[in-house]
């Protein structure tokens, strides 16, 4: 076996290993340690291996200093090791140790400073380290002098950091301070040595030296203000900007040095009156005053003994900080003041806070009499008072009344609207000292100090009232409506105060003076519906916003507040239906008050329980309000908004039950359950025609079992009840037998006035979008415990108890109405699950619908609600389980008969009604299609009717161009099958449909003939509407080849839905991938300019044909970019052009068409669309600056 090396031989190759080896030298450190550890001598082993680096103490030369470095790093990475075992070492070990490294602190200023510190910062952390040998090291540290700043600040960060160490040895602090007393010499020499330190990293471990040891000794006060003088030499401080990266930052620096001025009470004499004088000088900027009061601040809530260290500068505090809030305007400057005082009042008690809060109110009392001061002295009154309780107590009373006398004095409007918003800042803050209170963040003996008989109904009928009063009147002019909002809010706060004394909890507003101010409130808001009988009654935006939002704060402090507005708000919908000056903007108003009322329920702030009692309430008032309007034969748009508001808040209310509810899961018996106890409680019941109560689901609250789900499923049904009859029909004619039920339209939707019947279907999609929103919060399991897919077309019908006779089902969208009941049944079938869908069912309604709308219609195309039903189409598609090998048989079957459709499209008929029937069945194929890839089948046997439609459409002789316009529907992005809606969607499909489809129509866009122009021209129109829809990242390897066809075909392609669609495709590849359009600017820039002339006379062409069409004219600024395609191509035309100067391309491209750009910029600048007009001035603008 070989001999273990020598410590020489150790040292030696220690001192030989390159400087990136440290693998190595951690290997032979530990062989070093491992020979110590293992030897029966340990004090000759470790005079063994001290002597080690004896021939390298010898040397000198700039080379032999590397190689003594090293040396001494050996014995102090052996160290390392040996520390991590402490019992290694005895005492007499680690004092040689430590007395050896030390003289090299005075002996070898150059080789031996960093490995001695690194050495010495393992020794002191050993067992038998002698704590008398800490004034050694620092002795010793402090004879370097002013060797110290020349050596590397990672040199001194080490020192730094063996001083800290030092410090936070409790033994080694009992040691210094039992040798050096009170006097601290080893303090004034470190002091003195690290006088001119500079490095960010260094300052932060030297002002935390400083703190510690203000902390942990007890100097004389000589001593102090020398220590004092160390740290405050360097405030305020700054980090310069410098080439070598930091971790420091400005704020880590301020908060450092922060932290010494605050570091102990015995500073406070000298800290205090330093940083009020810094403030006071006139030149400081504004970071600098924040961080002399942030400094302050800390200095105030971290002092000790507050009667020595705080009362006798309170005074010189206010004299100096009052002047910040009361001349200032910098909010910064104002923001960090008020915390100050705020912590200055908590830091007194008895005597000293009477009079701080005697002398501070002599000031505030004069500047709040006074107009021009007062919203600065309410700032300090309320950072005052809002310190502590026993500030509170002793200075709101004089405040309460000299507040009241001004007021009653005063004639200037702004004066009294900040004595009213001081007011109400008063209000709010006992709202939170009372909070605090009862939270235990306050002290038991500040219980009752809230002067609970100044707030309550004397504070509401002593002054609130009777100034509304005052100055609410039917012509307040505009000045006063700041006032006005003021007072409001101030209203609004009161209904949330309570007691503060020992006993039980109260409010201090009597319920009947919660109920007047939540009225007065009310009436404001509900004022667009009673303004309709006396104009009088309007209010202007400004005051309907405050009454809002003093609602809004009112609710959660108050929540019965907002059932005592709900009568009033169904009164005053009544009244301005029955009112002979009825507005032609009445349903406006409605929706505008109702999405109020609605806002104010889900504020975030409302604990869940009481949120979803107010919730039921509006939810029954809406219901009522919506039955006494159909009990009136109300213009079916007033419904459609009442329905709106009434999904608005069942989404909210659903929201609110996935957060905060655990009801258990419904079934059909626990839902039937829960509907008997809602009728028990006389909720309104809509299709009985029973108007019910508003207030009555409290009783049906345990807990967190609030049974909000159930109630909306419940409101759901009422709706398809009320808005659907049950009856028996002959009108099903495809292959039924027997007598058959019939779902028909209710009286309330009348057949008979042809121009409702948009409005109509409009109520009805809402209807069946509220159902959606509702039945997708179930789980599948409880979908199909409820049986919600056959519900789809018996809409919540009992086929035998409601008619009376047993009936026949067929699970297929009811014929009666022309099938107007089709988004009723699309409402619920697109929020179940696929799973909870039967199969019976689900096959039995595709089939049925394929059969109306492709193969068999027994309508003319255009009698049909086509757009429910084919949304309806689609998604029956795409929920099919295609995991059913049955079930994928009978769809192979259905796109069969499709295709057979399909070909029957592709013919010569030019006839106009003809062609148009047409597209609205191909429209249907493709919906079909749109659900079905979605999740789709990638074997090519599967997929023969997607394949037929590329192979064929495009080519189609006559009408291939329409039937390409259409293809882009199978991959919109449709509503009815977005995800929340549980629609089967696959990550991959667009790519695989790209891949597999569009990808190759792309060499087949070229034409070499006439025949074949035709043709490509038709495939370029598929593509585009395609690629349109999809992200960039499936396209971005073709753009080059999408580039050269959408330049070609600028050209070709009509002006509508195929520019827009060209246009789509080519923006997206201007914002991603902008070097791909650099080689074909210039035709890009000519071909979309013809493009430009040739949309305007498009849109000429469209205005001429629309004149003298009733309700119609030309275009608006208020028509949408998405609706008119022509629109559309304009306003992409102008972004084009505006998005060539910021992506930078070469100026010699477009200097030659800068002249041509900005006429027709100029043209656009005069466009009749607002948003299209506004793009096009900041383009000119654009190419004004550069070319």
């Amino acid at each position: 076996m070989a001999a273990a090396p020598t410590f020489n031989e150790l040292a030696l190759k220690y001192v030989l290993a390159d400087k990136h080896e440290t693998d190595k030298q951690q290997a032979i450190s530990e062989q070093a340690a491992q020979a110590i550890e293992q030897s029966s001598n340990k004090r000759l082993t470790v005079g063994q291996w001290v002597a080690s680096v004896h021939e390298w103490m010898q040397s000198s030369g700039d080379d032999d200093l590397i190689s003594r470095a090293k040396a001494l790093d050996f014995l102090a990475s052996t160290l390392q090791i040996l520390s991590r075992r402490d019992d290694t070492l005895n005492a007499d070990q680690v004092k040689l140790l430590v007395t050896f490294f030390c003289s090299l602190f005075e002996n070898d200023h150059k080789a031996g400073i960093a490995a001695s510190t690194k050495a010495l910062s393992y020794l002191i952390v050993t067992k038998h380290f002698q704590p008398s040998l800490g004034s050694n090291i620092i002795q010793s540290i402090c004879k370097l002098g002013d060797d110290f700043k020349l050596q590397l600040p990672a040199t001194r960060l080490g020192i730094y950091q063996l001083f800290r160490a030092l410090l936070g040895i409790p033994a080694v602090v009992s040691d210094l301070e039992h040798q050096h007393g009170s006097t601290s010499g080893f303090i004034l020499d470190l002091q003195n040595l690290c006088r001119n330190e500079r490095d960010p990293e260094n300052l932060m471990t030297w002002f935390a030296i400083l703190k510690s040891f203000l902390q942990e000794f007890n100097p004389s006060d000589d001593v102090t203000s020398e220590i004092f003088r160390a740290f405050s030499a360097y405030f305020p401080i700054s980090l310069r900007p410098s080439t070598t990266p930091t971790v420091v930052t400005t704020d880590d620096l301020k908060s450092t040095l922060r932290s010494c001025f605050s570091a102990h009470h015995r500073v406070a004499g000298l800290s205090i009156p330093f940083l009020v004088d810094q403030l006071d000088k006139a030149d400081q900027t504004i970071a600098v005053k924040v961080d002399i009061l942030l400094t302050l601040d800390a200095c105030l809530m971290n002092y000790d003994r507050p009667q020595q260290s705080v009362v006798p500068y309170a005074d010189q505090i206010w004299g100096s900080l009052k002047y910040e809030v009361r001349n200032g305007d910098v909010q910064d400057i104002i923001k960090a003041t008020l915390k100050v005082l705020c912590s200055l009042a908590k830091r007194l008690e008895g005597e000293n806070l009477q009079s701080f809060i005697d002398n501070a109110w002599r000031d505030l009392k004069e500047d709040i009499s006074d107009l021009k001061y007062t919203a600065q002295a309410g700032n300090l009154l309320v950072a005052v008072i809002g310190a502590t309780p026993q500030s509170f107590a002793l200075l709101v009373p004089r405040a309460l009344e000299h507040i009241k006398k001004t007021i009653e004095n005063n004639t200037m409007v702004l004066h009294k609207r900040d004595l009213i918003a001081l007011m109400n800042s008063i209000v709010k803050l006992r709202l939170h000292l009372v909070s605090d209170l009862y939270s235990g963040r306050s002290q038991s003996e500040d219980v009752g100090l809230l002067l609970d008989d100044l707030f309550g109904d004397s504070l509401f009928h002593d002054l609130y009232l009777p100034f509304w009063k005052e100055h609410y009147a039917r012509s307040s002019p505009i000045e006063y409506l700041g006032l006005l909002g003021e007072t409001l809010q101030g209203m609004g706060s009161l209904v949330g105060l309570k007691s503060s004394g020992k006993g039980r909890i109260r409010r201090l507003c009597s319920d009947s003076t919660c109920k007047a101010i939540v009225e007065l409130l009310a009436q404001i808001i509900i004022s667009p519906l009673t303004s309709l009988q006396d104009v009088s009654l309007a209010q202007p935006q400004d005051l309907l916003d405050a009454a809002e939002v003093a609602l809004k704060n009112s609710i959660p402090l108050y929540p019965p507040s907002f059932r005592y507005l709900l009568p009033q708000y169904l009164s005053a919908i009544e009244d301005a239906y029955s009112s002979p000056w009825q507005s032609p903007d009445l349903s406006l108003r409605i929706w505008n008050v109702s999405t109020a009322l609605c806002t104010l329920i889900h504020s975030g702030t409302l604990d869940p329980s009481a949120c979803w009692l107010n919730e039921a309430a509006l939810i029954n008032a809406l219901l009522q309000g919506l039955q006494w309007m159909l009990s009136k034969g109300a213009h079916p748009r007033i419904a459609g908004v009442l329905i709106d508001v009434l999904h608005t808040t069942v989404t909210a209310a659903l929201e609110q039950a996935s957060t905060f509810d655990t009801s258990p899961k419904l079934t059909k018996q626990s839902f039937r359950n829960l509907v008997h106890e809602f009728r028990a409680s006389r909720v309104p019941q809509i299709d009985l025609n029973q108007p019910g109560m508003i207030e009555v689901l409290g009783v049906h609250e345990v807990g967190s079992n609030r049974p909000r789900r159930a109630y909306c499923l419940f409101v759901v049904q009422q709706l398809y009840r009320r808005f659907t009859t049950l009856t028996s029909s002959a009108v099903y004619s495809r292959g039924s037998s027997g007598e058959l039920a019939a779902v028909n339209l209710s009286n309330d939707i009348d057949d008979r006035k042809p121009d409702l019947i948009p409005i109509q279907n409009k109520v009805l999609a809402h209807i069946g979008q509220l159902a959606a929103t509702v039945i997708r919060s179930f789980s599948e399991d409880e979908q199909r415990a409820l049986e919600l897919d056959s519900e789809a077309f018996s809409m919540f019908h009992s086929w035998n108890s409601d008619s009376g006779q047993n009936l026949k089902l067929l699970y297929s969208v009811s014929p009666a109405n022309n099938f107007r009941t089709a988004p009723l049944a699309l409402g619920i079938i697109q929020g179940l699950r696929p799973g909870a869908i039967d199969t019976e069912i689900h096959l039995s309604a595709l089939k049925d619908l394929v059969s109306l709308l492709v193969t068999s219609p027994t309508l003319p195309p255009d009698a049909l609600p086509r757009p429910p039903l084919d949304a309806l189409l689609a998604v029956l598609s795409n929920k099919l389980d295609k995991k059913n090998s049955n079930l994928m048989d009978e769809r192979l079957r259905i796109q069969q008969c499709l295709m057979e459709a399909a070909k029957a499209l592709c013919g010569h008929d030019q006839n106009p009604g003809v062609a148009n029937s047409k597209l609205l069945i191909w429209h249907s194929i493709m919906c079909y299609l749109a659900g079905d890839i979605a999740c789709p089948l990638i074997d090519p046997a599967q997929n023969r009717l997607l394949t037929f439609v590329f192979d064929h459409a495009p080519n189609d002789t006559m009408m291939g161009r329409q039937l390409a316009q259409y293809l882009g529907v199978m991959v919109k992005d449709l509503h009815c099958l977005s995800k929340p809606n549980h629609a089967i969607r696959k990550k991959l499909a667009m790519g695989w449909l790209y891949h597999r489809y569009v990808e190759p129509l792309l060499d087949l866009c070229i034409s070499d003939g006439w025949e074949s122009e035709r043709s490509a021209v038709h495939r370029s129109i598929a593509t585009f509407e395609l690629v349109r829809h999809m992200k960039f990242h499936i396209f971005k390897h073709d753009v080059a080849k999408l580039v050269r066809i959408g330049i070609r075909s600028l050209s070709t392609f009509h002006v509508g839905p195929e520019t827009a669609a060209l246009l789509v495709v080519l923006n997206t590849i201007l914002d991603e991938d902008p070097d791909q359009l650099q080689n074909h600017l210039t035709a890009l820039i000519k071909g979309l300019a013809s493009l430009y002339e040739a949309a305007i006379v498009a849109a000429r062409a469209n205005t001429a044909r629309r004149a003298g069409v009733p309700g119609d004219g030309s275009e608006g600024s208020s028509v949408s970019l998405t609706e008119d395609p022509v629109i559309s191509t304009r306003w992409h035309v102008v972004r084009f052009f505006s998005k060539f100067v910021e992506k930078g391309y070469a100026t010699h491209i477009l200097v030659p068409h800068a002249k041509g750009v900005k006429r027709l910029l100029a043209t656009a600048c005069g466009d009749p669309v607002r948003e299209i007009r506004r793009n096009a001035v900041a383009a000119r603008r654009a190419w004004d600056a550069q070319y």
